[in-house]
């Protein structure tokens, strides 16, 4: 019995001591990973917190960056609002100037228009006028007074010729021709003929038109002269000398 205790405690023995030995190498083998876990924690702890520090930094620096853009994109807005508020103004100032330039010329055109239209109203009224003076001068006189009036109006027209100074006078042309209110008696033709080859040296002879409307007297071309001695002229400037009295009139 003791010889197996002898036996059995020193084999006992022996096996607590590397169980011991065991267990203190796999504690120390523990402690050593642990330790090592925990450094590599730590480790990881520093990385993740120079990581949380770069990102914050990344945050900061993209917020300024994003503050910046932002001031700047504000500062090129308000730039383009003050710039489109101008260019507004500078169009609706031009847009005004063409429309007080063209209120202007329109005023201008209707006082132009207003000018033409009393211009030709005028003109109607004294066409009119003579063409009444004409109806009253049907209506009045019959036909013989109106061939002894014509007879007066040639007579006062040869007399007149008779006057003047041929030589101040060129005829530029040897054609000639005569519209007369009714047939030019022949007496006249004569007389008339030889003023004309005496003032003129024109050896022409009086073939007229006739042409009622000139209500008594003659028109008569030489070459560019014209020389209207009818009534219906005379009618005409009474017309123009009574638009003059009327227009003095007034002033």
């Amino acid at each position: 019995m003791q010889e197996t205790l002898s036996i059995v405690i020193p084999i006992a023995v022996v096996h607590i001591v590397v169980l011991a030995v065991l267990v203190l190498v796999v504690r120390q083998l523990l402690l050593g990973d642990t330790k090592k876990a925990v450094g590599r924690i730590h480790e990881v702890e520093t990385e993740v917190r120079k990581k949380e520090e770069s990102i914050r930094r990344e945050i900061d620096e993209h917020e300024k960056a994003f503050d910046k853009q932002k001031a700047t994109a504000e500062a090129e807005l308000m730039r383009h609002k003050n710039e489109s508020e101008k260019e507004v103004a500078d169009l609706k100032e031009t847009m005004l100037a063409d429309a007080k330039k063209e209120s202007a010329l329109i005023i201008e055109m209707a006082h132009k228009n207003e000018e033409k239209f009393r211009a030709q109203l005028t003109q109607e009224v004294e066409e009119k006028a003579v063409h009444y003076g004409a109806e009253i001068f049907h209506l009045v006189f019959s036909e013989c007074m109106g061939k002894e009036l014509h007879r007066q109006f040639m007579k006062e027209l040869l007399d007149a010729l008779s006057e003047i100074d041929g030589a101040n006078i060129t005829i530029d042309s040897d054609t000639s021709e005569f519209i007369a209110s009714y047939h030019i008696d022949d007496d006249q033709k004569g007389q008339f003929e030889a003023i004309l080859k005496d003032k003129f040296g024109l050896d022409v002879t009086v073939d007229e038109t006739i042409d009622n409307d000139l209500l008594a007297g003659m028109v008569f071309k030489l070459g560019s002269l014209e020389i209207d001695a009818s009534l219906r002229n005379r009618y005409i400037e009474a017309t123009e000398e009574v638009k003059k009295m009327a227009h003095q009139a007034t002033v």
